[in-house]
C-alpha cells in the first residue's frame, strides 16, 4: 500500500510502501517521528494513533506548545 506522506520539518515530502495492517504509530516509528509532538491527517481528518494506515494522502503536523 503506498501513502504519500507531507510532513513539517524533517521530513518534507515522501511516497512510502507500507504493508497492510501497520497503525499510525508503527510508522511514526518507521519515520522515526514521536507520535507526542505530532497530529496525523489524512485526507484532512486527524486519525488517533492506534489506527490502521490508510492509502492516501497523510499530512504530519509537528505539534508546538511554550508556557
Amino acid at each position: 500500500m503506498n501513502v504519500l506522506v507531507l510532513a513539517e520539518g524533517r521530513v518534507s515530502e515522501r511516497k512510502i510502501e507500507v504493508e497492510r495492517g501497520l497503525t499510525y504509530e508503527g510508522l511514526f516509528e518507521i519515520l522515526k517521528i514521536n507520535p507526542e509532538t505530532v497530529v496525523a491527517l489524512w485526507e484532512g481528518h486527524p486519525v488517533p494513533t492506534d489506527e490502521l494506515v490508510e492509502p492516501g494522502d497523510l499530512e504530519i503536523i509537528r505539534i508546538v506548545s511554550s508556557g
